[in-house]
């Protein structure tokens, strides 16, 4: 019975051994996980202003110009990358840094194609102009001189190794130098010496008896009329408004009295005189630098002279003979006269035609007598030339000169110079159009830099000085008082964000007492130091909370008070 038991369980477990087991239930099949959201506008925003610090941070460390580069790259990337996920003002401050980013990297882009001789020559010009700037700070002018001139020299040297706005900045800055240099050496003495005369004389006029008082004036405006005499740029007008303020004050003419005992003053060496062209050859005509804003010292804004007007020189014809001009073709001297003329009694021509000179220079126009009259272009063998009016053998009235180096005038003309209403365009592609004296604006007229920048209002020896309107290229719109070309004097900012400045400008930057007012709605009042809040003032926030007191260097200190609204 045992063993039968035993059998069936054996067969039993054989059985359950044969039948397949059950399939499993089957697991479900993963799914892909969801694929994460587009970066925000904000989150955007947040990389390409870490991208622009980034590039920023190696700018100002002077790291090489390639990861510069690549760094302001990135930036941009990241502000396009900005723009096309935001809208509405954040899409518009995306946008104004992505102009800035990309100005910053074009600029960079430059400097590494002109490669490491400009970036050397730029970076060891700037070094001598400080040198020179640090001598002529502590008077040491003839030291001062010297170092200009040598900055002068590398200014030179970096605009021929340059190329686009470095070589127009190397440009530029040598020119500075020139006229800093010439300072340094002629005006910074006699200026120091007018400058203490005049100290002297104000604290002790009081005192002097009237008769005293009107010669010690004299002297005073003697020396500064002097002084204005050796100076270039900002500097002569200073001056000259010093001379004029003495003049005011004292209320009767000058008269030139010289100051008893006083050393002789060093003379500047004298311009080279070009003597009279013979009939028929004019003078070369001068050449009138391209403008460029720069720092100089403050003077007082331009006083509105009335400019000659060339174009009211009236085109008389000279008499001429009555014989028929004919084919003509002579040579006298080194000049040669090819077309329609007639010789006259006196030797001289008249006519229509062609005159050659030996050194290149071409004529092609009316002569009478041997001297050009009415309307007539000549060719310099330098590549200068001038299309226009002529009256008795001189470029006056209305035409368009085209300068040696690019530059190019069309307007008023007084003896073959720039003079009166006109339109300047430079090679560099800045377009000055408005007043002009001794081919340099001069008077009212508006100017459009290559870069953005403009600028319309008042002008002083080719300097924005007086009263204008400037847009920087970086947006900001200034309106109000300028001197050589930056804000100086009272005016107002108003910046790309919204902010607005009005008050005290001193080289640029707010300095003196003035008004802040930030869109966000917080706003200050009171004292100012190169751009930073310092001295006694109040900051008040939009909650109607105000916080008075001494701030310094932009800080506020523990000299002062919160006062809360209400209270």
């Amino acid at each position: 019975m045992k063993i039968a038991t035993a059998l069936l369980l054996l067969a039993a477990a054989a059985a359950q051994a044969q039948t397949p087991p059950e399939p499993a239930a089957s697991a479900p099949e993963p799914q892909p996980a969801p694929a994460p959201p587009p970066p925000s506008c904000a989150q955007l925003t947040s990389r390409a202003l870490s991208a622009d610090l980034k590039a920023a941070t190696a700018q100002s460390q002077n790291q090489p110009l390639q990861a510069q580069v690549t760094l302001y790259d990135e930036a941009v990337a990241q502000w396009g990358a900005a723009i096309a996920a935001c809208d509405g003002r954040a899409r518009e401050r995306a946008q104004r840094n992505l102009a800035d980013s990309q100005k910053a990297h074009d600029a960079l882009a430059e400097k590494l194609q002109s490669g490491s001789q400009c970036e050397s020559a730029h970076r060891d010009a700037g070094a001598l102009q400080e040198l020179a700037r640090g001598a002529f700070g502590e008077r040491r002018f003839a030291e001062a001189a010297s170092l200009y001139r040598k900055a002068e020299g590398m200014w030179e040297l970096a605009a021929e190794q340059c190329n686009g706005s470095q070589q127009q900045t190397a440009h530029a800055k040598r020119e500075q130098s020139e006229i800093d240099g010439h300072n340094a050496e002629f005006c910074a003495p006699p200026f120091e010496r007018a400058r203490e005369f005049s100290t002297k004389l104000r604290n002790s006029a009081a005192a002097l008896p009237l008769a005293d008082r009107q010669t010690q004036s004299q002297i005073g405006e003697t020396l500064w009329r002097d002084t204005a005499g050796l100076c270039k740029g900002s500097a002569q007008e200073l001056a000259m408004n010093n001379a004029q303020a003495l003049a005011r004050e004292r209320g009767t003419p000058w008269v030139a009295t010289p100051l008893p005992g006083a050393p002789p003053t060093p003379k500047p060496p004298a311009t080279a005189v070009v003597a009279a062209p013979p009939a028929g050859k004019p003078a070369a005509t001068p050449t009138p630098p391209a403008a460029a804003p720069a720092a100089a010292a403050a003077a007082a804004p331009a006083a509105t002279t009335p400019l000659r007007q060339a174009a009211a020189v009236p085109i008389t014809p000279l008499a001429a003979p009555a014989a028929e001009a004919k084919l003509f073709d002579r040579s006298a001297g080194d000049t040669r006269y090819v077309g329609q003329f007639v010789r006259n009694e006196d030797d001289t021509v008249t006519g229509t035609g062609r005159v050659e000179w030996k050194n290149g220079d071409v004529y092609e126009g009316p002569l009478v007598r041997s001297q050009r009259h009415g309307v007539g272009e000549i060719r310099w063998a330098s590549g200068q030339r001038y299309k226009g009016d002529w009256v008795t053998d001189r470029a006056s009235g209305r035409g368009l000169m085209v300068f040696a180096n690019g530059n190019q005038f069309d307007g008023a003309v007084v003896d073959g110079q720039p003079e009166g209403e006109g339109k300047l365009t430079y090679a560099s592609g800045d377009v000055y159009t408005g007043q002009i004296r001794n081919g340099l604006p001069h008077g009212k007229g508006s100017y459009v830099w290559m870069s953005g920048q403009r600028y319309e209002g008042e002008w002083v020896h080719d300097k924005p000085q007086g009263q204008g309107r400037m847009r920087f290229a970086n947006g900001n719109q200034y309106e109000g008082q300028l001197a050589a070309g930056l804000p100086q004097g009272r005016g107002r900012m108003v910046f790309p964000s919204g902010d607005i400045y009005e008050g005290q400008f001193e080289a640029g930057n707010a300095h003196g007492d003035g008004k802040y007012a930030w869109k966000s709605g917080e706003r200050y009042e009171g004292a100012w130091s190169r751009g930073l809040k310092h001295g006694q003032g109040i900051f008040h926030w939009p909650t109607g909370d105000r916080w008075e007191g001494v701030f310094k260097d932009d800080e506020r200190t523990d000299d002062g008070v919160m006062v809360r609204k209400g209270s």
